[in-house]
């Protein structure tokens, strides 16, 4: 393994989140992927020279010199939490913005590059501190995308973030939802970075969940809060019981002693 591992502590921490991606299930073979943009990379990466540089999906004039560790296509993540040199590449967009060339790692990324590179951009337009993006597929999760009640976000974060007295106040611009998008589309991608504007969860129809965070430790933090609240529901539903939740007043109650009423109430506007 190359000492870059070493180097580089998002690296040993993508290890640590696909050993649990892994061991729940959650990216079964090679589902899901992930990218993170790095903030200050270490001297012993700005002194590695590329591959032959190859062109990005679109234009993203926003990411030129940037840094960026990219899940590749194929890879597993129980794979990659063993060995991420053969599962992960370290990619410098050119100032261009048009192509990047890999510095170290995987020279072939994930098929879902297109929704990571229109999310990065928002992100570094509206939410910088949100570096990493984190795409896998929660069986909690995806079932809901097959229930009728859950058609729309507002539906959604209402019903489900009620189910844990907590999970509004992880969450309280809620969770958003879009509809059937064809896997590793430019459309999927561009819808993508819209809807995690408002929130950093996002549920894609039958196909899983995709969320920001500061680290890829807090992307995953925010699906495993989304998924134990899926996980009450299901539960109770399979029990024969219809969940209502907290009530309006001690949702309300909660959210005003977090101080955190205002950025729910603006969500619904």
């Amino acid at each position: 393994m190359s000492n870059i591992v070493q180097l580089i502590p998002e690296l040993n921490e993508i290890q640590r989140v696909c050993h649990w991606l892994a061991q729940w299930g959650w990216s079964e073979a090679s589902g899901g992927n992930f990218s993170i943009r790095m903030k200050t990379p270490p001297d012993s990466v700005l002194n590695l020279s590329g591959e032959i540089p190859k062109p990005l999906p679109h234009h993203t004039p926003d990411l030129g010199g940037a840094y960026l560790l990219i899940s590749a296509r194929g890879a597993r993540a129980r794979d990659i939490a063993l060995d991420p040199e053969a599962g992960v590449g370290l990619y410098w967009v050119m100032q261009s913005g048009k192509e990047f060339t890999c510095l170290w790692g995987n020279n072939d990324p994930t098929s879902e590059l297109s929704a990571h590179l229109a999310i990065q951009t928002a992100l570094s337009r509206t939410r910088p501190k949100h570096t990493a993006i984190l795409h896998s597929h929660p069986p909690n999760l995806i079932a809901l995308t097959h229930w009728p009640d859950f058609e729309s976000s507002t539906d959604l974060s209402d019903i489900l973030l009620r189910m844990q007295s907590e999970a509004r106040l992880h969450l309280p611009e809620g969770i958003a939802r879009l509809g059937f998008h064809i896997p590793g589309s430019r459309e999927l991608g561009e819808a993508s970075a819209a809807a995690l504007m408002k929130t950093p969860v996002l549920l894609w129809q039958m196909h899983g969940a995709i969320s920001t965070g500061e680290t890829i430790s807090n992307a995953l933090d925010y699906l495993e809060i989304v998924d134990k609240a899926a996980q009450i529901y299901w539960t109770l539903t399979s029990a024969g019981i219809r969940p209502e939740g907290m009530t309006d007043d001690d949702q309300r109650r909660s959210l005003e002693h977090f101080k955190l009423w205002e950025r729910y109430r603006s969500s619904k506007e």
